[in-house]
Protein backbone atom coordinates (compact mmCIF):
# COMPACT_ATOMS: atom_id res chain seq x y z
CA UNK A 1 0.00 0.00 0.00
CA UNK A 2 1.23 3.51 -0.80
CA UNK A 3 0.33 6.69 1.04
CA UNK A 4 -1.25 9.61 -0.84
CA UNK A 5 0.11 12.12 1.66
CA UNK A 6 3.57 11.63 3.04
CA UNK A 7 5.61 13.42 5.73
CA UNK A 8 7.38 15.60 3.15
CA UNK A 9 4.10 16.82 1.61
CA UNK A 10 3.67 19.78 3.96
CA UNK A 11 7.29 20.92 3.57
CA UNK A 12 6.95 20.72 -0.21
CA UNK A 13 3.70 22.71 0.02
CA UNK A 14 5.41 25.52 1.94
CA UNK A 15 8.35 25.41 -0.47
CA UNK A 16 5.89 26.24 -3.26
CA UNK A 17 3.73 28.66 -1.25
CA UNK A 18 6.51 30.60 0.51
CA UNK A 19 9.85 29.54 -1.02
CA UNK A 20 11.82 32.43 0.50
CA UNK A 21 10.40 32.07 4.01
CA UNK A 22 12.94 30.88 6.58
CA UNK A 23 12.51 27.20 7.39
CA UNK A 24 15.48 26.74 9.75
CA UNK A 25 17.67 29.24 11.58
CA UNK A 26 20.54 27.58 13.45
CA UNK A 27 23.75 28.83 15.06
CA UNK A 28 25.42 29.09 11.64
CA UNK A 29 22.79 30.79 9.49
CA UNK A 30 19.27 30.82 8.05
CA UNK A 31 17.86 28.56 5.34
CA UNK A 32 14.67 28.98 3.31
CA UNK A 33 12.09 26.33 2.53
CA UNK A 34 13.37 26.37 -1.06
CA UNK A 35 16.95 25.73 0.12
CA UNK A 36 15.87 22.95 2.47
CA UNK A 37 13.99 21.15 -0.32
CA UNK A 38 16.86 21.60 -2.76
CA UNK A 39 19.44 20.31 -0.26
CA UNK A 40 17.25 17.34 0.66
CA UNK A 41 17.05 16.25 -2.99
CA UNK A 42 20.80 16.77 -3.36
CA UNK A 43 21.36 14.46 -0.39
CA UNK A 44 19.02 11.82 -1.88
CA UNK A 45 20.88 11.93 -5.20
CA UNK A 46 24.26 12.01 -3.50
CA UNK A 47 23.61 8.88 -1.47
CA UNK A 48 22.34 7.14 -4.62
CA UNK A 49 25.64 7.99 -6.31
CA UNK A 50 27.43 6.35 -3.38
CA UNK A 51 25.42 3.19 -4.03
CA UNK A 52 23.19 3.53 -0.95
CA UNK A 53 19.57 2.42 -1.22
CA UNK A 54 16.52 3.57 0.75
CA UNK A 55 16.92 0.60 3.11
CA UNK A 56 20.59 1.27 3.93
CA UNK A 57 21.50 3.02 7.19
CA UNK A 58 23.53 6.19 7.71
CA UNK A 59 24.63 7.15 11.21
CA UNK A 60 24.55 10.78 12.27
CA UNK A 61 26.59 12.07 15.23
CA UNK A 62 26.58 15.82 15.84
CA UNK A 63 25.03 18.69 17.76
CA UNK A 64 21.78 20.27 16.57
CA UNK A 65 22.30 21.96 13.22
CA UNK A 66 20.58 22.55 9.89
CA UNK A 67 22.21 19.56 8.19
CA UNK A 68 20.35 17.17 10.50
CA UNK A 69 17.06 18.43 9.03
CA UNK A 70 18.47 18.00 5.52
CA UNK A 71 19.22 14.34 6.23
CA UNK A 72 15.86 13.71 7.92
CA UNK A 73 13.92 15.23 5.03
CA UNK A 74 16.10 13.31 2.58
CA UNK A 75 15.14 10.10 4.42
CA UNK A 76 11.49 11.07 3.99
CA UNK A 77 12.12 11.42 0.24
CA UNK A 78 13.43 7.88 -0.13
CA UNK A 79 17.02 8.43 0.96
CA UNK A 80 18.82 6.10 3.38
CA UNK A 81 17.41 5.51 6.87
CA UNK A 82 18.86 8.01 9.36
CA UNK A 83 20.34 6.67 12.61
CA UNK A 84 20.91 9.69 14.89
CA UNK A 85 23.24 8.89 17.81
CA UNK A 86 23.89 10.70 21.08
CA UNK A 87 27.25 12.43 20.61
CA UNK A 88 27.80 12.37 24.38
CA UNK A 89 28.39 8.62 24.31
CA UNK A 90 31.88 7.17 24.62
CA UNK A 91 33.78 5.96 21.56
CA UNK A 92 33.03 2.31 22.36
CA UNK A 93 29.31 3.09 22.77
CA UNK A 94 29.21 5.02 19.49
CA UNK A 95 31.06 2.26 17.62
CA UNK A 96 28.72 -0.40 19.03
CA UNK A 97 25.61 1.39 17.71
CA UNK A 98 27.17 2.17 14.32
CA UNK A 99 28.11 -1.49 13.93
CA UNK A 100 24.77 -2.79 15.19
CA UNK A 101 22.89 -0.53 12.73
CA UNK A 102 25.11 -1.83 9.89
CA UNK A 103 25.64 1.78 8.82
CA UNK A 104 27.25 2.25 5.42
CA UNK A 105 28.00 5.92 6.06
CA UNK A 106 28.70 8.12 9.09
CA UNK A 107 27.99 11.86 9.02
CA UNK A 108 29.69 13.57 11.95
CA UNK A 109 30.96 16.88 13.21
CA UNK A 110 34.68 17.55 13.44
CA UNK A 111 34.93 16.77 17.14
CA UNK A 112 33.26 13.37 16.68
CA UNK A 113 35.45 12.66 13.64
CA UNK A 114 38.50 13.05 15.85
CA UNK A 115 36.98 10.79 18.50
CA UNK A 116 35.99 8.03 16.08
CA UNK A 117 39.24 8.20 14.12
CA UNK A 118 39.60 5.26 11.74
CA UNK A 119 36.19 3.71 12.34
CA UNK A 120 35.48 1.08 9.69
CA UNK A 121 32.61 2.28 7.48
CA UNK A 122 32.39 2.66 3.71
CA UNK A 123 31.89 6.45 3.68
CA UNK A 124 32.64 9.24 6.16
CA UNK A 125 31.25 12.76 5.75
CA UNK A 126 32.45 15.49 8.11
CA UNK A 127 30.29 18.52 8.87
CA UNK A 128 32.01 21.87 8.58
CA UNK A 129 32.46 23.76 11.83
CA UNK A 130 33.36 27.43 12.26
CA UNK A 131 35.85 26.68 14.99
CA UNK A 132 37.33 23.40 13.80
CA UNK A 133 38.54 22.50 10.33
CA UNK A 134 37.18 19.13 9.11
CA UNK A 135 39.72 16.41 9.78
CA UNK A 136 40.62 13.27 7.89
CA UNK A 137 39.31 10.73 7.28
CA UNK A 138 36.16 11.94 5.61
CA UNK A 139 34.81 14.24 2.93
CA UNK A 140 33.47 17.67 3.86
CA UNK A 141 29.67 17.25 3.84
CA UNK A 142 28.85 20.73 2.50
CA UNK A 143 31.35 20.37 -0.37
CA UNK A 144 30.01 16.92 -1.17
CA UNK A 145 26.40 18.16 -1.08
CA UNK A 146 27.05 21.10 -3.43
CA UNK A 147 28.30 18.69 -6.10
CA UNK A 148 25.10 16.65 -6.17
CA UNK A 149 22.22 16.90 -8.63
CA UNK A 150 19.07 18.79 -7.61
CA UNK A 151 16.87 16.55 -9.78
CA UNK A 152 13.55 15.55 -8.25
CA UNK A 153 11.37 12.52 -8.84
CA UNK A 154 7.82 11.54 -7.97
CA UNK A 155 7.41 10.28 -4.41
CA UNK A 156 5.48 7.05 -4.04
CA UNK A 157 6.61 5.44 -0.83
CA UNK A 158 5.10 2.59 1.14
CA UNK A 159 3.70 3.50 4.54
CA UNK A 160 5.77 0.75 6.17
CA UNK A 161 9.07 1.97 4.69
CA UNK A 162 11.75 2.65 7.34
CA UNK A 163 13.07 6.22 7.51
CA UNK A 164 14.40 6.60 11.06
CA UNK A 165 16.13 4.33 13.57
CA UNK A 166 16.58 5.73 17.08
CA UNK A 167 18.46 3.82 19.73
CA UNK A 168 17.05 3.57 23.22
CA UNK A 169 18.01 1.59 26.32
CA UNK A 170 15.88 -1.27 27.63
CA UNK A 171 15.89 -3.35 30.77
CA UNK A 172 18.80 -5.43 29.51
CA UNK A 173 21.01 -2.36 29.44
CA UNK A 174 21.86 -2.87 25.78
CA UNK A 175 20.67 -0.21 23.28
CA UNK A 176 17.84 -1.23 20.98
CA UNK A 177 17.22 0.31 17.57
CA UNK A 178 13.61 1.51 17.30
CA UNK A 179 12.59 1.34 13.62
CA UNK A 180 10.13 4.09 12.65
CA UNK A 181 8.36 4.34 9.31
CA UNK A 182 6.99 6.93 6.89
CA UNK A 183 3.51 5.96 8.08
CA UNK A 184 4.47 6.51 11.72
CA UNK A 185 5.73 9.99 10.86
CA UNK A 186 2.76 11.16 8.81
CA UNK A 187 0.32 9.77 11.38
CA UNK A 188 2.15 11.59 14.16
CA UNK A 189 2.11 14.91 12.31
CA UNK A 190 -1.56 14.66 11.34
CA UNK A 191 -2.85 13.24 14.64
CA UNK A 192 -0.97 15.71 16.83
CA UNK A 193 -1.93 18.70 14.70
CA UNK A 194 -5.62 17.74 14.87
CA UNK A 195 -5.40 17.17 18.64
CA UNK A 196 -3.64 20.43 19.51
CA UNK A 197 -5.60 23.28 21.04
CA UNK A 198 -2.92 25.87 20.22
CA UNK A 199 -2.17 27.12 16.70
CA UNK A 200 1.28 27.10 15.11
CA UNK A 201 1.00 29.37 12.07
CA UNK A 202 3.15 29.89 8.96
CA UNK A 203 5.75 32.56 9.57
CA UNK A 204 5.81 32.11 13.34
CA UNK A 205 8.99 31.03 15.12
CA UNK A 206 9.54 27.99 17.36
CA UNK A 207 12.57 27.65 19.64
CA UNK A 208 14.02 24.14 19.79
CA UNK A 209 17.17 23.01 21.62
CA UNK A 210 16.03 19.45 22.36
CA UNK A 211 18.68 17.10 20.94
CA UNK A 212 17.96 15.75 17.48
CA UNK A 213 19.21 12.31 18.46
CA UNK A 214 16.01 12.00 20.51
CA UNK A 215 12.67 11.40 18.86
CA UNK A 216 11.12 14.29 20.82
CA UNK A 217 13.45 16.82 19.20
CA UNK A 218 12.88 15.26 15.78
CA UNK A 219 9.09 15.33 16.18
CA UNK A 220 8.97 18.98 17.32
CA UNK A 221 11.22 20.02 14.43
CA UNK A 222 9.18 18.21 11.77
CA UNK A 223 5.92 19.49 13.26
CA UNK A 224 7.21 23.06 13.10
CA UNK A 225 8.35 22.72 9.48
CA UNK A 226 5.12 21.01 8.43
CA UNK A 227 3.19 24.03 9.70
CA UNK A 228 5.31 26.43 7.65
CA UNK A 229 6.80 27.99 10.78
CA UNK A 230 10.48 28.86 11.31
CA UNK A 231 12.45 26.36 13.38
CA UNK A 232 14.89 28.35 15.51
CA UNK A 233 17.34 25.56 16.24
CA UNK A 234 20.08 25.84 18.85
CA UNK A 235 22.92 23.42 19.41
CA UNK A 236 22.85 23.83 23.16
CA UNK A 237 20.53 25.29 25.76
CA UNK A 238 21.50 28.45 27.63
CA UNK A 239 18.87 29.97 29.96
CA UNK A 240 20.13 33.53 29.47
CA UNK A 241 20.35 33.26 25.67
CA UNK A 242 17.00 31.48 25.54
CA UNK A 243 15.25 34.17 27.56
CA UNK A 244 16.71 36.90 25.38
CA UNK A 245 15.56 35.06 22.26
CA UNK A 246 12.08 34.42 23.62
CA UNK A 247 11.75 38.09 24.54
CA UNK A 248 12.15 39.10 20.89
CA UNK A 249 9.30 39.05 18.41
CA UNK A 250 11.04 36.20 16.57
CA UNK A 251 9.44 33.57 18.76
CA UNK A 252 5.85 32.56 19.35
CA UNK A 253 6.48 28.99 20.56
CA UNK A 254 9.17 27.07 22.46
CA UNK A 255 9.90 23.41 23.19
CA UNK A 256 11.52 22.94 26.60
CA UNK A 257 12.04 20.18 29.15
CA UNK A 258 11.15 20.92 32.80
CA UNK A 259 14.81 21.49 33.73
CA UNK A 260 15.01 24.21 31.05
CA UNK A 261 11.84 25.90 32.31
CA UNK A 262 13.23 25.91 35.83
CA UNK A 263 16.60 27.28 34.70
CA UNK A 264 14.85 30.20 33.02
CA UNK A 265 12.62 30.99 35.98
CA UNK A 266 15.60 30.84 38.36
CA UNK A 267 17.35 33.72 36.59
CA UNK A 268 17.41 37.15 38.14
CA UNK A 269 13.89 38.56 38.02
CA UNK A 270 15.28 41.98 37.07
CA UNK A 271 16.27 40.91 33.54
CA UNK A 272 13.43 43.13 32.24
CA UNK A 273 12.59 40.60 29.55
CA UNK A 274 9.13 40.79 28.05
CA UNK A 275 7.46 37.77 26.50
CA UNK A 276 4.47 39.43 24.84
CA UNK A 277 4.98 37.53 21.55
CA UNK A 278 5.25 34.11 23.21
CA UNK A 279 2.07 32.07 22.70
CA UNK A 280 2.92 28.58 23.93
CA UNK A 281 5.51 26.33 25.57
CA UNK A 282 5.60 22.60 24.84
CA UNK A 283 7.25 20.48 27.52
CA UNK A 284 7.85 16.83 28.32
CA UNK A 285 10.63 14.17 28.52
CA UNK A 286 10.61 14.08 32.35
CA UNK A 287 8.23 14.72 35.25
CA UNK A 288 7.52 18.34 36.21
CA UNK A 289 6.80 19.51 39.73
CA UNK A 290 3.81 21.72 40.45
CA UNK A 291 6.10 24.48 41.74
CA UNK A 292 8.15 24.53 38.52
CA UNK A 293 5.02 24.53 36.32
CA UNK A 294 3.34 27.35 38.24
CA UNK A 295 6.55 29.36 38.32
CA UNK A 296 6.91 28.87 34.56
CA UNK A 297 3.38 30.10 33.94
CA UNK A 298 3.91 33.10 36.21
CA UNK A 299 7.18 33.88 34.44
CA UNK A 300 6.20 33.46 30.78
CA UNK A 301 2.43 34.09 30.98
CA UNK A 302 1.63 31.90 27.96
CA UNK A 303 -0.15 28.64 27.16
CA UNK A 304 1.48 25.36 28.17
CA UNK A 305 1.17 21.94 26.50
CA UNK A 306 2.57 18.74 28.02
CA UNK A 307 3.58 15.80 25.84
CA UNK A 308 3.83 12.22 27.09
CA UNK A 309 5.31 9.66 24.74
CA UNK A 310 8.22 7.41 23.93
CA UNK A 311 10.59 6.56 21.12
CA UNK A 312 8.52 3.51 20.17
CA UNK A 313 5.52 5.73 19.33
CA UNK A 314 7.43 8.36 17.33
CA UNK A 315 7.10 10.55 20.44
CA UNK A 316 3.53 11.52 21.35
CA UNK A 317 0.99 9.22 23.03
CA UNK A 318 -1.04 11.78 24.97
CA UNK A 319 -1.17 15.54 25.50
CA UNK A 320 -2.25 17.77 28.34
CA UNK A 321 -3.44 20.75 26.35
CA UNK A 322 -3.62 24.49 26.92
CA UNK A 323 -7.21 24.33 28.20
CA UNK A 324 -6.20 21.61 30.66
CA UNK A 325 -3.40 23.82 31.95
CA UNK A 326 -5.78 26.72 32.39
CA UNK A 327 -7.81 24.46 34.69
CA UNK A 328 -4.61 23.75 36.64
CA UNK A 329 -3.59 27.41 36.89
CA UNK A 330 -7.08 28.52 37.90
CA UNK A 331 -7.54 25.80 40.54
CA UNK A 332 -5.70 25.42 43.82
CA UNK A 333 -5.52 21.62 43.72
CA UNK A 334 -6.53 20.35 40.29
CA UNK A 335 -5.93 16.60 39.81
CA UNK A 336 -4.72 17.36 36.27
CA UNK A 337 -1.42 18.60 37.68
CA UNK A 338 -0.40 14.93 37.88
CA UNK A 339 -1.90 13.91 34.53
CA UNK A 340 -0.23 13.19 31.19
CA UNK A 341 -3.38 14.31 29.39
CA UNK A 342 -5.67 12.48 26.99
CA UNK A 343 -4.51 10.11 24.24
CA UNK A 344 -4.17 11.99 20.95
CA UNK A 345 -6.41 11.37 17.96
CA UNK A 346 -6.04 7.90 16.43
CA UNK A 347 -4.43 6.45 19.56
CA UNK A 348 -6.05 3.88 21.85
CA UNK A 349 -4.67 3.44 25.36
CA UNK A 350 -5.67 0.59 27.65
CA UNK A 351 -4.34 -0.47 31.03
CA UNK A 352 -3.72 -4.14 31.77
CA UNK A 353 -2.91 -6.16 34.87
CA UNK A 354 -0.12 -8.73 35.09
CA UNK A 355 -2.28 -11.32 33.29
CA UNK A 356 -2.89 -8.99 30.35
CA UNK A 357 -6.54 -8.30 31.22
CA UNK A 358 -7.90 -4.75 31.03
CA UNK A 359 -8.46 -2.95 34.31
CA UNK A 360 -11.27 -0.51 35.10
CA UNK A 361 -10.94 3.27 35.21
CA UNK A 362 -9.15 4.33 38.36
CA UNK A 363 -7.25 1.06 38.66
CA UNK A 364 -3.52 0.82 38.02
CA UNK A 365 -2.13 -1.25 35.15
CA UNK A 366 0.51 -1.33 32.43
CA UNK A 367 -0.04 1.29 29.74
CA UNK A 368 -0.56 -0.33 26.32
CA UNK A 369 -0.93 1.63 23.09
CA UNK A 370 -2.52 0.84 19.71
CA UNK A 371 -1.95 3.36 16.94
CA UNK A 372 -0.45 3.96 13.50
CA UNK A 373 2.26 5.78 15.47
CA UNK A 374 3.65 2.55 16.92
CA UNK A 375 7.05 1.42 15.65
CA UNK A 376 7.61 -1.38 13.17
CA UNK A 377 9.82 -3.12 15.72
CA UNK A 378 13.33 -3.28 17.15
CA UNK A 379 16.16 -3.56 14.64
CA UNK A 380 17.38 -7.16 14.29
CA UNK A 381 15.83 -8.03 17.66
CA UNK A 382 12.77 -10.25 17.07
CA UNK A 383 12.58 -11.42 20.67
CA UNK A 384 12.36 -7.88 22.05
CA UNK A 385 9.85 -6.99 19.32
CA UNK A 386 7.60 -9.92 20.25
CA UNK A 387 7.78 -8.95 23.91
CA UNK A 388 6.80 -5.33 23.19
CA UNK A 389 4.23 -5.78 20.40
CA UNK A 390 1.38 -8.09 21.42
CA UNK A 391 -2.15 -8.40 20.02
CA UNK A 392 -1.83 -5.14 18.12
CA UNK A 393 -0.67 -3.17 21.18
CA UNK A 394 2.66 -1.74 22.29
CA UNK A 395 3.50 -2.68 25.86
CA UNK A 396 5.09 0.53 27.10
CA UNK A 397 6.53 -0.82 30.34
CA UNK A 398 4.98 2.18 32.13
CA UNK A 399 2.22 1.77 34.67
CA UNK A 400 -0.61 4.23 35.12
CA UNK A 401 -4.36 4.72 35.44
CA UNK A 402 -7.18 6.38 33.52
CA UNK A 403 -9.79 8.53 35.22
CA UNK A 404 -13.48 8.80 34.32
CA UNK A 405 -12.76 11.72 31.94
CA UNK A 406 -10.20 9.72 29.98
CA UNK A 407 -7.11 11.45 31.41
CA UNK A 408 -4.01 9.30 31.73
CA UNK A 409 -1.91 9.34 34.91
CA UNK A 410 1.56 7.77 34.71
CA UNK A 411 2.39 6.17 38.05
CA UNK A 412 5.80 4.56 37.51
CA UNK A 413 8.08 2.86 34.99
CA UNK A 414 8.32 -0.89 35.01
CA UNK A 415 11.58 -0.88 33.13
CA UNK A 416 13.53 1.05 35.77
CA UNK A 417 14.76 3.53 33.21
CA UNK A 418 16.10 6.69 34.85
CA UNK A 419 15.33 9.98 33.06
CA UNK A 420 17.92 12.60 33.97
CA UNK A 421 17.93 15.92 32.12
CA UNK A 422 15.89 14.31 29.34
CA UNK A 423 18.42 11.47 28.91
CA UNK A 424 17.31 7.84 29.30
CA UNK A 425 19.66 5.78 31.47
CA UNK A 426 19.37 2.00 31.88
CA UNK A 427 19.93 1.13 35.53
CA UNK A 428 21.21 -2.34 34.63
CA UNK A 429 23.91 -0.86 32.40
CA UNK A 430 25.21 1.26 35.29
CA UNK A 431 24.96 -1.70 37.68
CA UNK A 432 26.98 -3.93 35.34
CA UNK A 433 29.80 -1.37 35.23
CA UNK A 434 29.84 -0.86 39.00
CA UNK A 435 30.00 -4.61 39.56
CA UNK A 436 33.29 -4.65 37.65
CA UNK A 437 34.98 -2.62 40.39
CA UNK A 438 37.06 -5.00 42.53
CA UNK A 439 35.69 -3.57 45.79
CA UNK A 440 32.01 -3.89 44.83
CA UNK A 441 30.25 -7.07 45.94
CA UNK A 442 26.70 -6.07 45.02
CA UNK A 443 25.04 -3.07 43.37
CA UNK A 444 21.62 -1.58 42.72
CA UNK A 445 20.89 1.61 40.78
CA UNK A 446 17.73 3.68 41.06
CA UNK A 447 16.56 7.16 40.13
CA UNK A 448 15.83 9.83 42.73
CA UNK A 449 13.76 12.99 42.11
CA UNK A 450 15.81 16.13 41.52
CA UNK A 451 14.53 19.68 41.06
CA UNK A 452 16.99 20.54 38.29
CA UNK A 453 17.47 17.28 36.37
CA UNK A 454 14.13 15.56 36.95
CA UNK A 455 15.96 12.54 38.33
CA UNK A 456 19.53 11.72 39.33
CA UNK A 457 21.29 8.35 39.34
CA UNK A 458 21.69 6.84 42.81
CA UNK A 459 23.96 3.83 43.33
CA UNK A 460 23.47 1.60 46.39
CA UNK A 461 26.54 -0.56 46.91
CA UNK A 462 27.78 -3.40 49.08
CA UNK A 463 31.59 -3.45 49.21
CA UNK A 464 34.08 -6.04 50.38
CA UNK A 465 36.78 -3.54 51.33
CA UNK A 466 36.95 0.10 52.27
CA UNK A 467 36.67 2.38 49.26
CA UNK A 468 35.87 6.06 48.66
CA UNK A 469 32.85 7.16 46.65
CA UNK A 470 35.18 9.27 44.47
CA UNK A 471 37.08 6.11 43.52
CA UNK A 472 33.80 4.51 42.41
CA UNK A 473 32.88 7.59 40.35
CA UNK A 474 36.29 7.74 38.67
CA UNK A 475 36.05 4.04 37.81
CA UNK A 476 32.58 4.46 36.32
CA UNK A 477 33.78 7.42 34.23
CA UNK A 478 36.08 5.08 32.28
CA UNK A 479 33.13 3.09 30.93
CA UNK A 480 30.12 5.42 31.10
CA UNK A 481 29.15 8.77 29.64
CA UNK A 482 29.09 11.60 32.16
CA UNK A 483 25.30 11.77 32.46
CA UNK A 484 25.17 8.06 33.43
CA UNK A 485 27.59 8.34 36.37
CA UNK A 486 25.87 8.13 39.80
CA UNK A 487 25.38 11.51 41.46
CA UNK A 488 24.76 9.87 44.83
CA UNK A 489 26.57 6.76 46.12
CA UNK A 490 25.31 4.93 49.20
CA UNK A 491 27.17 2.11 50.97
CA UNK A 492 25.00 -0.42 52.84
CA UNK A 493 25.44 -3.88 54.36
CA UNK A 494 22.97 -5.83 52.22
CA UNK A 495 20.79 -5.08 49.17
CA UNK A 496 17.24 -6.42 49.66
CA UNK A 497 16.17 -9.14 47.22
CA UNK A 498 13.15 -11.37 46.82
CA UNK A 499 13.18 -15.18 46.90
CA UNK A 500 14.03 -15.26 43.20
CA UNK A 501 17.07 -13.05 43.72
CA UNK A 502 15.52 -9.96 42.14
CA UNK A 503 16.48 -6.65 43.71
CA UNK A 504 13.57 -5.02 45.52
CA UNK A 505 14.01 -1.60 43.97
CA UNK A 506 10.65 -0.42 45.24
CA UNK A 507 11.98 -0.85 48.79
CA UNK A 508 15.21 0.96 47.92
CA UNK A 509 13.25 3.86 46.45
CA UNK A 510 11.23 4.17 49.65
CA UNK A 511 14.46 4.66 51.58
CA UNK A 512 16.83 6.42 49.19
CA UNK A 513 14.79 8.06 46.42
CA UNK A 514 13.25 10.81 48.57
CA UNK A 515 15.25 13.99 49.18
CA UNK A 516 14.64 13.92 52.94
CA UNK A 517 15.54 10.22 53.12
CA UNK A 518 18.80 10.79 51.26
CA UNK A 519 19.64 13.64 53.60
CA UNK A 520 19.02 11.44 56.64
CA UNK A 521 21.07 8.64 55.09
CA UNK A 522 23.96 11.03 54.56
CA UNK A 523 24.09 11.62 58.28
CA UNK A 524 24.29 7.94 59.20
CA UNK A 525 25.76 6.11 56.19
CA UNK A 526 28.66 6.63 53.82
CA UNK A 527 26.94 8.75 51.19
CA UNK A 528 28.52 10.92 48.51
CA UNK A 529 26.42 13.43 46.58
CA UNK A 530 27.32 15.52 43.56
CA UNK A 531 25.38 18.68 42.73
Amino acid sequence: MTIGIHPFSAIKYHCNAQPNAIAVADDNGSYSFYTLCKNAWQAVNGFKSLGLSSSDRISLVCKNRYEVLVLLTAALLGGPVVVPINRRLTRSELCWIIKDAQSQCVVMDSETAELLGDIDVATKLTLKDKAITPVNPGLCFSTWLERQSTAQCDIELAADRDYLQVYTSGTSGFPKGVVLTEGNCVSQLVNVTLSLDVAILPGEGMYQALPLFHVGGIFVSLMCLSRGATLILRSEFSPIATQKLISTEQLQHAALVPAMIQACTNLDADTNNSYKSLKSIFYGASPISESVLRAGHQHFKCDFVQIYGMTETHSVISMLGARDHQEIFNTIDSPLIRSAGRPILGTTVKLCNGEGDSVCNGEVGEIRVRSDLVMKGYWNNPNATRESLQDGYLLTGDIGRLDERGYLFVVDRLKDIIVSGGENIASLEVESVLMQHPAVADAAVIGAPHEKWGEIVVAILVVNTEVDASDISNFARIYLSGFKIPKCIVFIDCIPRNAGGKILKRKLREIYAQPESTTKAAATRNVSTVS
